[in-house]
């Protein structure tokens, strides 16, 4: 049997059980990059050294590359490329930053080169954007910091690849579906005995996210089974996938579901929800 990647954690009893069973079937967890481990100790520091942390982020010239083209983005809407990692600190923030490069870095170790993986990322970064925009304009009845919201968003579904990459059957439609409609990832678990939220959160846990955080990962599809501060996380979650299913043309059944107790959670009532999906989408295109 493979062996766990080091914890930063200490899992429970169950969540061991579940890392195991995970383990025997070929699924493997990766461990959390050194580079983040180094990342959180110089910006936790009493005064950030803006030069250091970008220093570290460059002596990764393929973890460099990949968080240029993120920046790149349409969804960041800078005018003018950015040409330095201190550069780009220095126009978006070191906590932007922070939040990219775990993004970054989730992005390598999960590898993948085919297109769809590409996509997914795509995905996950837009929805990130939405969480974070949602949480800034409910943060006096939410009080959950942006930043934390755009973390939830992306790693929410960092199971998935994983799980493709175990199972060639897993979510093939969408390998292979040129028009990129997102799958039915809960009914392909119901088919591989398996749960791409279980994997995402252990995900969360080793690279040591905060714990409401990796409840919320465990728990986006549930809003219901999780704790407070997480049920409101989720709630944005669930509130930032249902805007970007609306604007992509996605199935959306799940949030019909659900959507009661999320608008609840956020403080918004159904007569008010088609004004604010259109406030929070205008501003994810126009920032």
């Amino acid at each position: 049997m493979k062996q766990p990647p080091t914890q930063t954690v200490q899992l429970t009893p169950q969540e061991q059980g579940d890392l195991d069973n995970l383990l025997k079937s070929g699924i493997t967890i990766p461990a959390q990059p050194k580079i983040m481990i180094e990342l959180d100790r110089l910006i936790n520091q009493p005064q950030a050294n803006i030069s250091a942390i970008a220093k570290l982020v460059s002596h990764d010239p393929a973890l460099t590359a990949i968080i240029f083209r993120i920046i790149g983005s349409p969804i960041y809407g800078l005018r003018k490329p950015i040409d330095s990692v201190e550069r780009a600190i220095s126009v978006i923030g070191l906590t932007q930053m922070a939040n990219i490069v775990k993004s970054a870095a989730l992005r390598k170790s999960l590898g993948g080169s085919e297109p769809f993986y590409e996509w997914f990322w795509e995905r996950s970064g837009e929805i990130a954007q939405l969480c974070s925009i949602i949480a800034y304009k409910q943060r006096t009845v939410c009080n959950i910091f942006p930043d934390q919201a755009q973390l939830a968003g992306l790693f929410h579904d960092c199971g998935v690849p994983i799980l493709m990459q175990r199972f060639p059957n897993y979510c093939l439609p969408f390998r292979t579906d040129i028009s990129r409609k997102w799958p039915n990832v809960i009914e392909e678990d119901r088919t591989l005995n398996t749960d791409h939220a279980v994997v995402g959160y252990l995900i969360a846990r080793h690279w040591n996210l905060p714990d409401f955080i990796c409840q919320a990962v465990r728990f986006h599809h549930e809003i219901l089974h999780a704790e407070h501060k997480a049920m409101t996380m989720v709630a944005i979650l669930q509130t930032a996938r249902h805007i970007y299913n609306v604007n992509s043309g996605n199935n959306d059944t799940e949030w019909e579901i659900d959507k009661e107790r999320v608008l609840e959670e956020i403080g918004l009532g159904e007569e008010g929800l088609k004004e604010f999906e259109e406030d929070v989408y205008d501003t994810l295109k126009n920032q």
